[in-house]
């Protein structure tokens, strides 16, 4: 009875666990969410002026903040291939719909860039200690010129003295001298004795 109970407790206590990890990170989504939306609310305040004679400002407005809040959550700022849903009724397959959609493509890229201006690139990327930043930089750093201290151009390695080629026994033994083998002087022309022929030169050969 005891041991079952200890087990019914011990599941209580993970399930709760898990259950406090599922609501911790969802309060930290919706702060993230709703930190993002503040941002992009005030970075178009901030940019607002410079798009006055925009056309259809108020769906360009929408799509730089969508575009914004997508540096804001760590994208890249590029344009998705689909506007959102919003824009997939009816009243926006028109000609005067198309151009609001895709004042709201621009109005995306536009806030993307602002963002990254505004120095929002990098606001999802958590910080590392300064141990494991020094071992990731060390890791790709180029290897340095005390590596190859060491070693010598090409070409212009030492020769290498093997007893075994050269008949020696000693690495501090000298090698063998080569000896250079002496040209064969050929005997003049009028010296030359012409090999024996079969057959006159005058008489055809006999066909077998």
């Amino acid at each position: 009875m005891i041991r079952k109970s200890a087990k019914a407790w011990l599941a209580l206590l993970l399930v709760s666990s898990a259950g406090c990890n599922a609501i911790e990170d969802h309060v930290v989504s919706c702060e993230t969410s709703t930190r993002n939306m503040v941002l992009a609310e005030k970075g178009w305040l901030n940019w607002a002026s410079c798009y006055k004679n925009v056309d259809y400002k108020l769906h360009f407005s929408k799509g730089f903040k969508d575009g914004y809040t997508n540096v804001l959550e760590g994208g890249k700022g590029c344009q998705p291939t689909l506007p959102p849903r919003c824009y997939w009724k009816p009243q926006f397959q028109t000609p005067a719909g198309r151009a609001k959609t895709n004042a709201w493509f621009d109005g995306y890229s536009h806030g993307a860039t602002a963002a990254q201006q505004d120095g929002f690139g990098s606001l999802q990327q958590l910080p590392i200690s300064p141990t494991a930043r020094a071992n990731l930089m060390a890791r790709q750093a180029p290897p340095s010129a005390a590596c190859f201290a060491g070693m010598t151009k090409l070409g212009e390695t030492d020769p290498v003295y093997h007893p075994d080629v050269h008949g020696g026994t000693s690495v501090d033994e000298p090698p063998m001298e080569i000896l250079k083998t002496p040209d064969i002087e050929m005997p003049p022309e009028s010296n030359i004795i012409e090999p024996v022929r079969p057959y006159d030169e005058g008489t055809p050969p006999v066909e077998e």
